[in-house]
């Protein structure tokens, strides 16, 4: 059995990637607003679900559960695609990467505690 934290922080560590890309991509393209639309939330959210049921242990067999969050994360991706691209928010990429690297000191935190 995998403890919380370490799902949590996979989790939170799959999200703090994800925004750095989301903040890399718009800062090379020169853009000085990020949209956070809902096709943005839910990557973040299939995101969410990959990292906390990713199996980075061979010798842990795969399970139900994992297959599960796999296909929730896919339909969160397709749904993504077929909702409307209305902004919901826009912020800078440089607040991405402050919650990037937010996000990346919870991971630390959690998976560090599960540790001891």
């Amino acid at each position: 059995m995998v403890p919380v934290q370490i799902r949590v922080g996979g989790a939170f560590l799959g999200v703090a990637l994800a925004l750095a890309m989301y903040a890399v991509i718009a800062l090379l393209r020169g853009d000085t607003t990020f949209a956070i639309t809902p096709q943005v939330l839910t990557v973040l959210a299939a995101v969410v679900l990959v990292g906390a049921f990713a199996t980075y242990d061979t010798t842990q067999p795969g399970s139900r559960r994992q297959v599960g969050a796999l296909a929730a994360a896919v339909a969160l991706i397709g749904l993504g695609v077929v909702l409307p691209s209305t902004e919901l928010a826009v912020t800078t990429p440089f607040w991405l990467l402050g919650w990037a690297l937010t996000a990346g000191l919870c991971a630390a935190v959690l998976r560090r505690s599960a540790a001891s």
